[in-house]
Protein backbone atom coordinates (compact mmCIF):
# COMPACT_ATOMS: atom_id res chain seq x y z
CA UNK A 1 0.00 0.00 0.00
CA UNK A 2 1.31 3.44 -0.90
CA UNK A 3 2.29 5.43 2.17
CA UNK A 4 0.55 8.79 2.45
CA UNK A 5 3.11 11.61 2.65
CA UNK A 6 2.72 14.51 5.05
CA UNK A 7 2.44 17.82 3.24
CA UNK A 8 5.30 20.17 4.06
CA UNK A 9 3.28 23.28 3.24
CA UNK A 10 -0.14 24.17 4.57
CA UNK A 11 -2.10 27.00 2.95
CA UNK A 12 -4.31 27.57 5.97
CA UNK A 13 -1.87 26.52 8.69
CA UNK A 14 0.18 29.71 8.28
CA UNK A 15 3.44 27.82 7.69
CA UNK A 16 3.38 29.30 4.20
CA UNK A 17 0.73 31.63 2.85
CA UNK A 18 0.71 33.60 -0.41
CA UNK A 19 -1.95 36.21 -1.15
CA UNK A 20 -2.38 38.55 -4.11
CA UNK A 21 -4.47 41.51 -2.98
CA UNK A 22 -5.92 44.76 -4.28
CA UNK A 23 -7.09 47.88 -2.47
CA UNK A 24 -10.43 46.30 -1.52
CA UNK A 25 -8.68 43.51 0.41
CA UNK A 26 -8.12 44.35 4.10
CA UNK A 27 -4.82 44.18 5.92
CA UNK A 28 -4.03 40.83 7.54
CA UNK A 29 -5.59 41.37 10.98
CA UNK A 30 -5.47 45.04 11.86
CA UNK A 31 -4.51 48.46 10.56
CA UNK A 32 -2.74 49.14 13.87
CA UNK A 33 0.91 48.37 14.56
CA UNK A 34 1.23 44.62 15.19
CA UNK A 35 3.57 41.65 14.76
CA UNK A 36 3.51 38.01 13.59
CA UNK A 37 5.18 34.72 14.39
CA UNK A 38 5.98 34.46 10.66
CA UNK A 39 8.27 36.43 8.39
CA UNK A 40 6.35 38.66 5.97
CA UNK A 41 7.25 39.60 2.40
CA UNK A 42 5.36 42.59 1.01
CA UNK A 43 5.71 43.30 -2.72
CA UNK A 44 4.01 46.44 -4.05
CA UNK A 45 2.50 46.04 -7.54
CA UNK A 46 0.63 49.35 -7.72
CA UNK A 47 0.05 52.28 -5.39
CA UNK A 48 2.10 53.87 -2.64
CA UNK A 49 2.29 53.38 1.11
CA UNK A 50 4.39 54.29 4.11
CA UNK A 51 5.60 51.25 6.02
CA UNK A 52 6.47 51.88 9.66
CA UNK A 53 8.20 49.60 12.15
CA UNK A 54 8.95 50.43 15.78
CA UNK A 55 12.27 51.93 14.63
CA UNK A 56 11.89 53.39 11.14
CA UNK A 57 9.60 54.30 8.25
CA UNK A 58 9.93 54.15 4.47
CA UNK A 59 7.77 54.92 1.45
CA UNK A 60 7.13 51.98 -0.88
CA UNK A 61 6.00 52.20 -4.51
CA UNK A 62 5.62 49.84 -7.48
CA UNK A 63 8.33 47.18 -7.54
CA UNK A 64 9.44 47.73 -3.94
CA UNK A 65 9.82 44.81 -1.54
CA UNK A 66 9.70 45.02 2.26
CA UNK A 67 11.05 42.09 4.28
CA UNK A 68 9.60 42.07 7.78
CA UNK A 69 11.17 39.60 10.24
CA UNK A 70 9.00 37.60 12.64
CA UNK A 71 7.93 39.46 15.80
CA UNK A 72 8.83 42.84 14.25
CA UNK A 73 6.16 45.45 14.97
CA UNK A 74 4.92 47.10 11.76
CA UNK A 75 2.07 49.02 10.19
CA UNK A 76 1.16 50.18 6.69
CA UNK A 77 -0.28 53.60 5.85
CA UNK A 78 -1.81 53.63 2.37
CA UNK A 79 -1.07 56.86 0.49
CA UNK A 80 -3.16 56.00 -2.58
CA UNK A 81 -6.56 54.80 -1.23
CA UNK A 82 -7.82 54.34 -4.79
CA UNK A 83 -5.02 51.92 -5.73
CA UNK A 84 -3.00 49.47 -3.65
CA UNK A 85 -2.15 46.12 -5.29
CA UNK A 86 0.35 43.87 -3.54
CA UNK A 87 1.66 40.37 -3.01
CA UNK A 88 1.90 39.23 0.61
CA UNK A 89 3.82 36.08 1.53
CA UNK A 90 3.96 34.84 5.12
CA UNK A 91 6.39 32.05 5.98
CA UNK A 92 7.75 30.50 9.16
CA UNK A 93 11.43 30.45 9.99
CA UNK A 94 11.33 26.64 10.00
CA UNK A 95 10.05 26.45 6.43
CA UNK A 96 12.77 28.83 5.25
CA UNK A 97 15.47 26.83 7.01
CA UNK A 98 14.18 23.55 5.56
CA UNK A 99 14.19 25.07 2.06
CA UNK A 100 17.75 26.42 2.44
CA UNK A 101 21.07 24.75 1.75
CA UNK A 102 24.30 24.94 3.71
CA UNK A 103 25.79 27.22 1.06
CA UNK A 104 22.62 29.28 0.50
CA UNK A 105 20.48 30.62 3.34
CA UNK A 106 17.08 31.77 2.07
CA UNK A 107 16.48 33.35 5.48
CA UNK A 108 19.39 35.76 5.03
CA UNK A 109 17.30 38.63 3.68
CA UNK A 110 15.46 38.85 7.02
CA UNK A 111 18.61 38.89 9.18
CA UNK A 112 19.55 40.31 11.59
CA UNK A 113 16.06 40.18 13.10
CA UNK A 114 16.80 43.06 15.49
CA UNK A 115 18.05 45.40 12.74
CA UNK A 116 16.58 48.88 13.21
CA UNK A 117 16.56 49.45 9.45
CA UNK A 118 13.73 48.16 7.27
CA UNK A 119 14.99 45.43 4.93
CA UNK A 120 14.02 46.37 1.38
CA UNK A 121 14.79 45.71 -2.27
CA UNK A 122 13.50 46.89 -5.63
CA UNK A 123 12.37 44.89 -8.66
CA UNK A 124 12.62 45.98 -12.29
CA UNK A 125 9.44 45.79 -14.36
CA UNK A 126 10.59 42.49 -15.84
CA UNK A 127 11.43 41.06 -12.41
CA UNK A 128 8.10 42.24 -10.98
CA UNK A 129 6.22 40.46 -13.77
CA UNK A 130 8.31 37.35 -13.12
CA UNK A 131 7.71 37.31 -9.38
CA UNK A 132 4.00 38.08 -9.91
CA UNK A 133 3.78 35.01 -12.13
CA UNK A 134 5.64 32.83 -9.62
CA UNK A 135 3.44 34.10 -6.77
CA UNK A 136 0.26 33.31 -8.68
CA UNK A 137 1.48 29.76 -9.29
CA UNK A 138 2.59 29.43 -5.66
CA UNK A 139 -0.83 30.53 -4.44
CA UNK A 140 -2.64 28.12 -6.77
CA UNK A 141 -0.50 25.14 -5.78
CA UNK A 142 -0.76 25.87 -2.05
CA UNK A 143 -4.50 25.34 -2.33
CA UNK A 144 -4.25 22.40 -4.73
CA UNK A 145 -4.44 18.74 -3.73
CA UNK A 146 -2.97 17.30 -6.93
CA UNK A 147 -0.01 14.91 -6.57
CA UNK A 148 2.42 17.37 -8.13
CA UNK A 149 1.27 20.45 -6.18
CA UNK A 150 3.75 20.09 -3.32
CA UNK A 151 6.71 19.81 -5.71
CA UNK A 152 5.50 22.88 -7.60
CA UNK A 153 4.90 24.77 -4.35
CA UNK A 154 8.47 24.05 -3.29
CA UNK A 155 9.82 25.10 -6.69
CA UNK A 156 7.94 28.40 -6.98
CA UNK A 157 8.61 29.31 -3.35
CA UNK A 158 12.35 28.80 -3.82
CA UNK A 159 12.37 30.73 -7.10
CA UNK A 160 10.75 33.69 -5.35
CA UNK A 161 13.12 33.61 -2.36
CA UNK A 162 16.24 33.23 -4.50
CA UNK A 163 15.25 36.24 -6.60
CA UNK A 164 14.46 38.31 -3.50
CA UNK A 165 17.75 37.40 -1.79
CA UNK A 166 19.72 38.30 -4.92
CA UNK A 167 17.99 41.69 -5.09
CA UNK A 168 18.38 42.28 -1.35
CA UNK A 169 22.15 41.85 -1.57
CA UNK A 170 22.15 44.71 -4.11
CA UNK A 171 19.92 46.84 -1.89
CA UNK A 172 20.21 50.58 -2.44
CA UNK A 173 17.52 51.67 0.02
CA UNK A 174 20.01 52.52 2.77
CA UNK A 175 19.95 56.14 1.53
CA UNK A 176 16.14 56.34 1.40
CA UNK A 177 14.48 59.01 3.53
CA UNK A 178 13.32 57.80 6.94
CA UNK A 179 9.61 58.64 7.21
CA UNK A 180 9.47 58.06 10.96
CA UNK A 181 9.00 61.42 12.76
CA UNK A 182 11.80 62.06 15.23
CA UNK A 183 9.39 62.61 18.12
CA UNK A 184 7.84 59.16 17.56
CA UNK A 185 11.21 57.47 17.15
CA UNK A 186 12.45 58.96 20.42
CA UNK A 187 9.22 57.95 22.18
CA UNK A 188 9.48 54.36 20.92
CA UNK A 189 13.16 54.20 21.93
CA UNK A 190 12.31 55.44 25.43
CA UNK A 191 9.54 52.86 25.77
CA UNK A 192 11.89 50.07 24.64
CA UNK A 193 14.51 51.09 27.21
CA UNK A 194 12.02 51.35 30.07
CA UNK A 195 9.46 48.72 28.99
CA UNK A 196 9.56 46.74 32.24
CA UNK A 197 9.36 49.88 34.38
CA UNK A 198 6.49 52.25 35.10
CA UNK A 199 6.12 54.62 32.13
CA UNK A 200 4.12 57.79 32.69
CA UNK A 201 3.16 60.58 30.32
CA UNK A 202 5.01 62.99 32.60
CA UNK A 203 8.22 60.96 32.24
CA UNK A 204 7.80 61.01 28.45
CA UNK A 205 7.26 64.78 28.50
CA UNK A 206 10.50 65.23 30.45
CA UNK A 207 12.41 62.91 28.11
CA UNK A 208 11.02 64.17 24.79
CA UNK A 209 10.71 67.82 25.89
CA UNK A 210 7.25 68.19 24.42
CA UNK A 211 3.62 68.31 25.44
CA UNK A 212 2.16 64.91 26.39
CA UNK A 213 -0.99 65.41 24.33
CA UNK A 214 1.09 66.20 21.24
CA UNK A 215 3.34 63.17 21.82
CA UNK A 216 0.27 60.95 22.15
CA UNK A 217 -1.24 62.33 18.94
CA UNK A 218 2.00 61.72 17.00
CA UNK A 219 2.30 58.13 18.29
CA UNK A 220 -1.34 57.43 17.41
CA UNK A 221 -0.87 58.77 13.87
CA UNK A 222 2.08 56.44 13.17
CA UNK A 223 1.11 53.31 15.12
CA UNK A 224 -2.68 53.48 15.16
CA UNK A 225 -2.42 52.90 18.92
CA UNK A 226 -2.50 55.12 21.97
CA UNK A 227 0.72 55.22 24.01
CA UNK A 228 -0.77 52.93 26.67
CA UNK A 229 -2.01 50.47 24.00
CA UNK A 230 1.44 50.46 22.38
CA UNK A 231 3.16 49.79 25.72
CA UNK A 232 0.77 46.92 26.45
CA UNK A 233 1.32 45.43 22.97
CA UNK A 234 5.10 45.54 23.45
CA UNK A 235 4.85 44.02 26.93
CA UNK A 236 2.64 41.21 25.68
CA UNK A 237 5.14 40.52 22.87
CA UNK A 238 7.92 40.36 25.48
CA UNK A 239 5.81 38.04 27.64
CA UNK A 240 5.30 35.74 24.63
CA UNK A 241 9.05 35.59 24.09
CA UNK A 242 9.65 34.79 27.76
CA UNK A 243 7.05 32.01 27.61
CA UNK A 244 8.63 30.58 24.45
CA UNK A 245 11.98 30.57 26.25
CA UNK A 246 10.54 28.40 29.04
CA UNK A 247 9.76 30.93 31.77
CA UNK A 248 6.66 30.27 33.84
CA UNK A 249 3.55 32.38 33.32
CA UNK A 250 4.19 34.08 36.67
CA UNK A 251 7.79 34.90 35.70
CA UNK A 252 6.69 36.20 32.30
CA UNK A 253 4.17 38.46 34.01
CA UNK A 254 6.62 40.33 36.21
CA UNK A 255 9.59 40.23 33.83
CA UNK A 256 7.55 41.88 31.06
CA UNK A 257 6.50 44.88 33.14
CA UNK A 258 3.16 43.81 34.61
CA UNK A 259 2.81 44.02 38.39
CA UNK A 260 -0.39 42.05 38.84
CA UNK A 261 -0.85 38.49 37.57
CA UNK A 262 -4.63 38.67 37.31
CA UNK A 263 -4.43 41.78 35.13
CA UNK A 264 -1.61 40.23 33.10
CA UNK A 265 -3.52 37.01 32.45
CA UNK A 266 -6.68 38.87 31.48
CA UNK A 267 -4.81 41.28 29.17
CA UNK A 268 -2.75 38.47 27.63
CA UNK A 269 -5.85 36.37 26.91
CA UNK A 270 -7.59 39.35 25.29
CA UNK A 271 -4.59 40.23 23.11
CA UNK A 272 -3.43 36.72 22.16
CA UNK A 273 -6.65 34.73 22.28
CA UNK A 274 -5.44 32.16 24.82
CA UNK A 275 -4.19 32.31 28.41
CA UNK A 276 -0.42 32.53 29.09
CA UNK A 277 -0.29 28.90 30.21
CA UNK A 278 -2.27 27.71 27.18
CA UNK A 279 0.02 29.75 24.91
CA UNK A 280 3.02 27.93 26.33
CA UNK A 281 1.35 24.54 25.91
CA UNK A 282 0.43 25.29 22.30
CA UNK A 283 3.92 26.60 21.55
CA UNK A 284 5.49 23.37 22.84
CA UNK A 285 3.10 21.39 20.64
CA UNK A 286 3.98 23.52 17.62
CA UNK A 287 0.62 25.29 17.56
CA UNK A 288 1.80 28.88 17.94
CA UNK A 289 -0.44 31.85 18.56
CA UNK A 290 0.02 34.73 16.16
CA UNK A 291 1.89 37.13 18.46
Amino acid sequence: MEQKRRRSYHSLGAELLCEIKNVSAPFDQTTDMHNHTNHEILIVKNGRLNLFTDHAGIELTRGDIALIPMYKFHRGEILTPEEYDRIVINVTENILEEASYEQYDLNKCFKPYNDKHIHTAHLTEEELEEIDRYSSMLKDNLFSSTPESEILTDAYFKLILVLINKKYRKNEFSLAEDKMPDIVKRTFNYIDKHLTEEITLKALENEIHNNGTYISRCVKKISGLSISQYIIAKRIALACRLLREGNTANEACYQSGFNNYSNFSRTFSKQVGVSPKQFQIEYRKGVIANV
